[in-house]
């Protein structure tokens, strides 16, 4: 999306709020809670121009060091529910594949902007999209190494050293809206998600979504991430040629992380303009 000099410049002035791994205050009303098993995270860098260019009016690239981030995240969801509704068995529970990059609004607060993302739960497909995430049907697989595929996920064991996904668009021939990913990802040594580039990447309190027009923000609470370094042993997927970004040259700077329990506050309306103070609200 191109932007006037004059908004260009604005743009640039704004000031992003520090990066914080620690959650902020648990939500008293939130509106979805989720449990988020067997994630792995890869990463590749991108030109910030590239992803700026992707943003809807708003929101600003994030950097690290002058540099930016294309994620792939592939997980198991469980325990989806609407609290203080319980979670409803099997359907609660399902595998997700999401291609994000690093974004701040006009007010400072960091977060994720989702490009795309895809899961095999219809009605959570049709309710996420209603909040306004670009969420598509897909056919989804999570195992563990050496245990039968199973489309639920319900074999698969965090603690397994090697996780495998493989997502596939359902009822397509790799449209437009497609998807075609597979994975392979073992778990070595812990890291520190406190600092650095690992709590950048990952400490990410807030998504973004455009809905009615406007762009909103939801607020995202869950447990410190923990996690550990990885390595993508087999990767297949057609993302990067998706979002206009060249063909990755080098393996994923690769992370497995251990369960957290989410929950998702209420939307707040993002600023259309930089603002000069900053929210007090989380």
């Amino acid at each position: 999306m191109q932007h006037e000099p004059a908004e260009q410049a604005a743009m640039s002035a704004v000031d992003p709020q520090p990066v914080d791994a620690h959650p902020p205050a648990r939500p008293r009303l939130p509106i979805n809670a989720q449990t988020w098993e067997s994630l792995s995270l890869l990463h590749w860098e991108v030109p910030a121009e590239e992803v700026q260019a992707l943003l809807p009016d708003g929101l600003i690239v994030d950097r690290y060091e002058g540099r930016t981030w294309f994620g792939v995240v592939p997980f198991v969801m469980s325990s989806v529910r609407v609290p203080p509704l319980p979670a409803l068995g099997a359907r609660s529970r399902f595998p997700e594949l999401n291609a994000r990059v690093y974004v701040h609004d006009f007010a400072g607060n960091r977060g994720v902007w989702f490009l795309s993302l895809w899961c095999s739960s219809a009605g959570f497909v049709a309710s996420a999209r209603a909040l306004g995430l670009p969420y598509h049907r897909a056919l989804s697989h999570a195992r563990r190494a050496g245990a039968a595929e199973t489309a639920d996920a319900a074999a698969m064991a965090d603690t397994a050293p090697m996780l495998g996904y493989r997502f596939l668009r359902s009822g397509s021939r790799l449209s437009e809206s497609g998807v075609s990913f597979e994975a392979k990802v073992r778990a070595l040594e812990p890291v520190d998600a406190s600092s650095g580039l690992e709590a950048w990447l990952t400490a990410r309190w807030n998504m973004f979504a455009r809905r009615g027009g406007r762009l909103w923000r939801y607020p995202v609470h869950h447990e410190p991430w923990r996690l550990r370094a990885a390595t993508a042993e087999s990767l297949v997927t057609d993302l990067h040629g998706r979002f206009g970004f060249a063909p990755p040259r080098a393996a994923p700077l690769a992370h497995v992380a251990e369960p957290v329990h989410a929950l998702v506050s209420r939307p707040r309306l993002c600023p259309r303009r930089p603002l000069a103070g900053r929210p007090t609200e989380s």
